[in-house]
């Protein structure tokens, strides 16, 4: 099964990234091929992780998918993690972890897991996956950048 991950440090603290990368109702503003995105079925467990569905509308180089994720955001862990419900692939699931780092700020890792259904949609994905989590990556940076400014109070100077 196709895997890639990447990570990242940066100078927010980990409650800030977190909060980005968990509010998945917003990717759409700022991940361009994320051209849609409904937040069902929310509800917050006992420890603290909020469980939602999110419908998505992707669109890339002509094509138009649309797929359904379950996902946990746990605060606690700093993870936000979406598995598959529906949609074009065999198999889905994608974690971002969240660290603290000593200094300040934080690490942000994505990984994520796939295998398509169409052996099409599959040879684009893996030509492209590289560049489409470099984006993935520059998108969050830049929306924390407009969120949260370039140096964030909370985090420890170096």
């Amino acid at each position: 099964m196709p895997r890639f991950s990447k990570s990242v440090r940066v100078p927010y603290t980990p409650a800030q990234a977190f909060d980005l990368v968990s509010d998945i109702g917003r990717y759409p503003d700022f991940i361009k091929w994320i051209t849609a995105m409904r937040v069902s079925n929310v509800r917050l467990d006992e420890t603290g992780a909020t469980h939602c569905q999110g419908d998505a509308v992707v669109g890339f180089k002509g094509f138009v998918e649309r797929f359904s994720t379950g996902v946990v955001a746990d605060p606690a862990a700093g993870t936000v993690v979406a598995s598959l419900i529906k949609g074009p692939f065999r198999a889905l699931r994608a974690q971002w972890t969240i660290t603290p780092v000593e200094r300040g700020g934080s690490d942000i890792a994505l990984e994520i897991k796939y295998e398509f259904r169409n052996v099409l949609i599959a040879m684009l994905a893996a030509a492209n996956h590289d560049i489409a989590v470099d984006r993935i990556m520059s998108a969050f940076l830049a929306e924390a950048q407009k969120r949260f400014g370039a140096a964030p109070s909370a985090s420890v100077p170096v």
